[in-house]
């Protein structure tokens, strides 16, 4: 390990920390996995395997007040619940901070994280990672380079089929107040992802259900989102699709773009592969999604191959952020912003109407 590496604890090595953290943490010059926090014995010693020079601790309560001396920046990938109690906790001891989403179970934690960052003089930000998927960034693309001109419809869906509950997971037994429920997880993405292309919503409408046996939190979302621009975004999250939609829709006034199938990063991530590989975040070309423009009064139809997806880019815009006190990968005020909509969309949901929305900033 170089004296200069960043030092990191990853706090929490279920899922998202065994499977969508450590590999990437592994695979970035200059981040080095100094501690590792699980109650759990089998993934004590997966963790071990995995970071045979970290040292492995059974809390945070442990991490953050025997060990703090040990690393520079926390991970938090622990249950939803506990996001905002441990990195204000983290935030306090002079530690620079990494949330998974979702950033807080409310707006009020949120806010009060920023506020403590901004008190301590850390750097704190949420990984939506998803903000890097081959799809997203195609999408991104044709908007920044003018391909699609005036957009009126935006249809966004992570949809999956999974229709029995797994007991043993947490995500399964949680309810919305623990952060639980697909609009908190999936629809953190979707929403932050509509966000970063239109801006902020001025009207939100919501519906929300619980279709599985035994779910506690909501496993069907539909988000509707109506931007100053004229765009309605309609994006959608379930465990109920055997036969899913679009990944994404795009209409726009001169065209459109379709595009079917997820990101391949999730798969290889899950089967132990890393960004070190040669094809990292390449997709099939069978996957390529459809770009339709009028061109002279026709409608002109090609096969767009994707961009690279690459969820290694906000670990290096990490680094370089904490290395040059620039600009976090992922602004907590975004993420602020994406949690105050799911407030607003549980609203909704309950009401069974459109709700105004403003955003709400902290003060600087």
């Amino acid at each position: 390990m170089s004296s200069s590496n960043l030092r990191v604890a990853l706090i929490g090595f279920g899922l998202a920390g065994e499977v969508f953290h450590a590999p990437i943490l592994k695979a970035t010059e200059g981040l080095e996995v100094t501690l590792i926090t699980s109650s759990d014995s089998t993934r004590q010693k997966k963790a071990a395997t995995a970071f045979p020079q970290a040292e492995i601790v059974d809390s945070f309560d442990a991490a953050i007040k025997s060990h703090k001396e040990k690393f520079d920046l926390a991970v938090i990938v622990s249950p939803n619940k506990w996001h905002a109690p441990q990195a204000k906790a983290a935030l306090e001891a002079g530690k620079s901070v990494v949330v998974d989403k979702p950033f807080a179970v409310n707006s009020r934690e949120c806010r009060e994280l920023i506020e403590t960052a901004r008190k301590h003089k850390q750097l704190l930000t949420v990984y939506h990672n998803r903000r890097w998927d081959n799809d997203f960034l195609t999408v991104q693309k044709l908007l920044k380079e003018n391909v699609l001109q005036n957009v009126v419809r935006f249809e966004s869906r992570f949809e999956r089929f999974r229709n029995k509950i797994d007991a043993k997971k947490w995500r399964e037994n949680a309810g919305a107040d623990e952060g639980g429920g697909l609009l908190f997880d999936l629809g953190s993405h979707l929403i932050d992802q509509a966000c970063v292309l239109f801006g902020t919503p001025s009207a939100i409408y919501c519906e929300l259900d619980k279709r599985r046996d035994g779910v506690r939190a909501d496993d069907d979302a539909f988000v509707a989102l109506e931007f100053e621009n004229g765009v309605r975004a309609h994006l959608h999250a379930n465990m109920t699709s055997a036969i899913p939609g679009p990944r994404f829709r795009v209409l726009s006034m001169n065209g459109g773009y379709e595009k079917f199938g997820l990101d391949p990063q999730e798969d290889a991530l899950r089967a132990g592969l890393t960004p070190k590989e040669k094809d990292w975040g390449v997709e099939s070309v069978s996957l390529a999604g459809k770009l339709a423009i009028e061109k002279d009064g026709k409608i002109v139809t090609e096969t767009l191959i994707s961009e690279r997806g690459n969820y290694q880019i906000f670990y290096t815009a990490l680094r370089d952020a904490i290395a040059n006190n620039t600009p976090a990968p992922v602004d907590p005020e975004n993420a602020l912003k994406t949690i105050s909509i799911i407030e607003h969309a549980r609203q909704s949901s309950q009401l069974g109407r459109k709700l105004e929305f403003q955003s709400l900033v902290t003060s600087r």
